[in-house]
């Protein structure tokens, strides 16, 4: 399946802290939906693995910079 989401694409929580966020990479497990790894940039270098449908959900998360447009619909 082709994601709308690539690597380096950025993104930042919708609410909250305005951190940004760089997807790492897209994970494809066998029995589960398309999955994304952030890291957070700044300094903490958190990670975090999200689905692609919460990271495409806009009430959650935000995108500043992709590669290509995001279609929602």
């Amino acid at each position: 399946m082709k994601s709308p989401v690539q690597p380096n694409d950025i993104f930042q929580k919708a609410s909250g802290l305005a951190s940004k966020w760089v997807v790492d990479r897209v994970i494809e497990f066998p029995d589960l939906p398309l999955h994304v790894r952030l890291v957070e940039q700044g300094g903490n270098e958190r990670t975090v693995t999200v689905a692609l449908s919460a990271l495409l959900d806009t009430r959650q998360w935000q995108a500043v910079k992709t590669a290509n447009p995001i279609d929602t619909k």
